[in-house]
């Protein structure tokens, strides 16, 4: 419960249920006072929900904040109580403050409100699901207990031991001498064992000598019964009726989250929500709505309280069943709309893409699928800020001679170069050797990949930072560790394109892929920019 956010949403005057987040400012600004704050809010949540699983009823005390030194009034405070922390008496209201332990008196402007499930016959006194179980409780413990005693004696419960009169042992310092002698120094060992349980010599036998005729007469006659060995099974199955009392799932009770790990078990799925977390949320939305909210969006100035209410959002501790592959194709068959997919997806409406970079998506969508469109300079200055040099073909030999190439004029020689530097680029023969349009296409999956790298290095606490960044070279900017295993990491799920390139170009499809996998992880290997003339001695 702890995860489940809050929001201000509009209230449908028909129904009274809430229809969804409000754009209404002072509602928003009001909702972020709440609890606390975002900084206190998760905290006080979990301790209403202790309080609400265990007693059945929780206060919630919120206190003015009060002037400070320079005249500025310090936020409300507020603060989760025990229906034991909290008293009436004398037509008066005190609670003790969890910070000091002081009890204290409520002063006139404090409010404070009860959250409590009603018992069924005495409605004004709280119920919980942990009240059947009490007895289940009471036996767990005194299981427990017989387990701890057993466990802090080697010798408790461990019968008598018979002894001949005859054994004469060593005076101790109290006196003591004969079988009580030997007693004591017993107990003394014993002591000094469960000092330091974990050392070595709490596990060395106890020694003692007497005559060897006499060995053999002392016994030791066990007095445990078969209920010893059943306390541990007892207890297991205290345990499992406990988990069936509660208001949660047996396995979350028994500690038992099935194939969840450690990261991802505090996620349940709807089902679960609807029954055991959902009634504590909306008891609590409602109690907060009608004593605090909507009295504070009155003083606030808000012409209709009533139209506003607090409301959860749980898609953070919700786990919905995996639709994706349903949504998916029908999205692709045009029966839901974007709005819907995003919604499913819990993609919020300022992840989505501008209308730029909806055409940017589409414009390289359709040079994979044709790489010839990149030597258009329209379409090479849209998608990458610079034109792509158009390699230039390879004459065809005829009868084993190269065709004659007649040498530039003066005049050509003297004309501006077609490129963005002061001097063509100078080819290698095996640089020519590459199909005319394969530059540009890779450059495409160097492009896909560097911007997955990009986007996964931009964490949430950066953004906003590199916004005149582009995502391909974000790398750059964000210090990151360059070893294999986060290379490997940061260009998961690239080059998925590569195949269909080297296709249209009939190359070898693994053979290109690996050169432009090798040419993305030396750039990131080395943190440096993408060159073209780099990537093309890769691709020879």
């Amino acid at each position: 419960m702890s995860r489940a956010e809050l929001y201000a949403a509009e209230v449908d005057p028909a129904t009274g249920m809430p229809t969804g987040p409000t754009d209404n400012a002072q509602a928003q600004a009001a909702v972020t006072r709440a609890l606390g704050g975002a900084a206190m809010r998760a905290q006080l949540q979990y301790t209403m929900a202790v309080n609400w699983q265990v007693p059945g009823e929780v206060f919630v005390l919120v206190r003015p904040g009060t002037a400070t030194r320079r005249g500025e009034t310090a936020p409300d405070e507020w603060v989760a109580l025990s229906g034991t922390e909290v008293d009436y008496s004398g037509a008066r209201w005190s609670y003790k403050d969890p910070m000091t332990g002081i009890k204290k008196d409520l002063a006139p402007n404090d409010l404070l409100m009860r959250v409590w499930s009603p018992h069924p016959r005495i409605q004004y006194h709280a119920d919980s699901a942990v009240r059947p179980a009490l007895p289940v409780l009471r036996e767990i413990e005194k299981a427990s207990q017989n387990i701890a005693a057993r466990l802090d004696s080697r010798l408790a419960g461990n019968g008598l031991l018979l002894m001949p009169e005859e054994v004469d042992f060593p005076e101790q310092e109290s006196g003591a001498t004969g079988a009580e002698g030997f007693m004591e120094y017993l107990a003394g060992i014993m002591a000094r064992s469960m000092q330091a349980p974990g050392t070595a010599a709490a596990q060395v036998p106890i020694t003692a000598t007497l005559p060897g005729e006499l060995v053999e007469k002392i016994k030791h006659l066990d007095l445990s019964t078969d209920f010893d060995a059943s306390v541990v099974a007892l207890r297991v199955d205290g345990i499992r009726r406990l988990a069936e009392s509660l208001d949660m799932p047996n396995e979350v009770a028994t500690g038992s989250t099935a194939d969840a790990n450690h990261w991802g078990a505090w996620q349940v799925e709807e089902s679960t929500y609807k029954i055991y977390i959902e009634p504590l949320l909306d008891r609590l939305g409602d109690a907060l709505t009608t004593h605090w909210y909507r009295p504070t969006l009155k003083q606030m100035g808000v012409t209709d309280p009533d139209r506003y209410r607090l409301a959860w959002n749980t898609s953070e501790i919700v786990q919905r069943p995996n639709r994706t592959e349903d949504l998916k194709w029908l999205w692709d068959n045009e029966l839901i709309s974007d709005d819907a997919m995003r919604a499913e997806v819990g993609v919020g409406d300022d992840d989505i893409p501008d209308e730029e970079q909806i055409q940017l998506r589409r414009l390289a969508r359709a040079i994979v699928a044709a790489p010839s469109l990149a030597d258009d300079p329209q379409v090479a200055q849209r998608l990458f800020g610079f034109e792509i040099a158009r390699t230039p073909a390879v004459p065809q030999v005829e009868g084993g001679r190269a065709p004659h190439v007649d040498a530039p004029s003066a005049r050509d020689q003297r004309a501006l170069p077609a490129t963005q530097n002061d001097e063509p680029p100078a080819l290698t023969a095996s640089a020519t050797t590459l199909p005319d349009g394969l530059v540009a296409a890779a450059e495409l999956v160097v492009f896909d990949a560097l911007s997955r790298a990009g986007g996964r290095l931009l964490k949430a606490p950066l953004r906003g930072q590199f916004g005149h960044v582009p995502k391909h070279e974000l790398y750059l900017k964000i210090p990151f560790d360059t070893d294999l295993s986060e290379r490997t990491r940061l260009t998961e799920g690239s080059f998925q394109f590569a195949g269909h390139v080297a296709e249209a170009f009939r190359l070898d499809s693994e053979r290109f892929e690996r050169r432009v996998r090798e040419y993305v992880d030396n750039r990131l290997q080395r943190v440096e920019p993408h060159e073209r003339a780099d990537l093309l001695r890769y691709l020879r």
